[in-house]
């Protein structure tokens, strides 16, 4: 059983999210997943469309999508911040990233780059973020003490960081009860005390999916 890290100053030195990361541990895992992030399907189950206009994005804006995988949100990311707004493609995976980049040399996008992060580093620019966006990624993070650290240094002073998770409670079209509990280290209260240690302070919440959530904070002073 892992023991939360919840409280303030409370360090997590030691890898949370080890189940989570074991579809990515091999080269071959990594492809069965991108082959999955990237299904045709995905995009109708998940009403993706919905879910960013739902986000408040705005034109100009600049946009991290932290654990990007092969940048299956980067053409709607690319819509919503249009020409003179920026995207940036972040993850620890070169192999991800190559697929990413192979979908942004195809669309001829010139403002959206890809950044190679690492477990505790997400490698972005400081106070350069309007929103960092983490879909379904939070709780693949290994080290998110450290994590939040870096995003929160990323963004701008009225930067928002974006989260979208699972619940760990409710039921899910895909996953068994045994599943969720095995694969989502937290459920939404719980993420929200873990952020709000570290540096940041929930403005919003709503459900996107019955099975999905979406929180919105902004930086502490």
């Amino acid at each position: 059983m892992v023991l939360l890290c919840v409280a303030a100053g409370c360090r997590c030195d030691s890898q949370v999210a080890q189940k989570p990361n074991e579809d990515y541990d091999t080269a071959e895992r990594r492809q069965r997943a991108a082959f999955e992030m990237g299904h045709w399907v995905r995009a109708r189950v998940e009403r993706t469309s919905d879910l960013v206009a739902s986000l408040g994005l705005r034109p100009g804006d600049v946009v991290a999508d932290i654990g990007t995988g092969v940048g299956y949100l980067l053409p709607y990311l690319a819509a919503r911040v249009g020409p003179q707004g920026v995207v940036i493609a972040e993850d620890i995976f070169p192999d991800f990233l190559a697929k990413a980049q192979e979908k942004i040399d195809a669309a001829g996008w010139r403002n959206v780059r890809t950044v190679l992060g690492s477990e505790r580093d997400p490698k972005l620019p400081a106070n350069q973020l309007d929103v960092a966006l983490l879909l379904d990624t939070y709780h693949h993070l290994n080290y998110p003490a450290e994590t939040l650290r870096h995003i929160r240094r990323a963004l701008k002073v009225r930067g928002q960081l974006i989260i979208v998770e699972y619940y760990r409670s409710r039921k899910h079209p895909g996953a068994s009860a045994e599943d969720l509990r095995s694969h989502i280290r937290l459920d939404r209260d719980e993420v929200v005390a873990e952020v709000s240690a570290h540096g940041f302070r929930l403005a919003r919440q709503f459900d996107h999916l019955p099975h999905e959530y979406v929180l919105k904070f902004g930086r502490t002073k």
